[in-house]
């Protein structure tokens, strides 16, 4: 059984962002991992990297 890394944005820690269609996994050249929201792209209200996890968001919408 292999342990996970407590620096991986994983499903639990994640909220709304771990179904999220805009939500996308990045990995930094150090191993760091991040959330980053596609809406932020478009919408600056939207924070490029959110604080997680996300429990409420107002541009959510579950993966297709």
């Amino acid at each position: 059984m292999a342990l996970k890394d407590k620096a991986e944005p994983d499903d639990d820690r994640a909220g709304l962002c771990a179904d999220g269609q805009f939500a996308r996994r990045i990995e930094s050249s150090r191993g760091s991992k991040f959330i980053l929201c596609g809406r932020s792209a478009t919408d600056p209200s939207f924070p490029k990297y959110p604080r997680l996890p996300v429990l409420t968001c107002p541009g959510y919408s579950p993966k297709l």
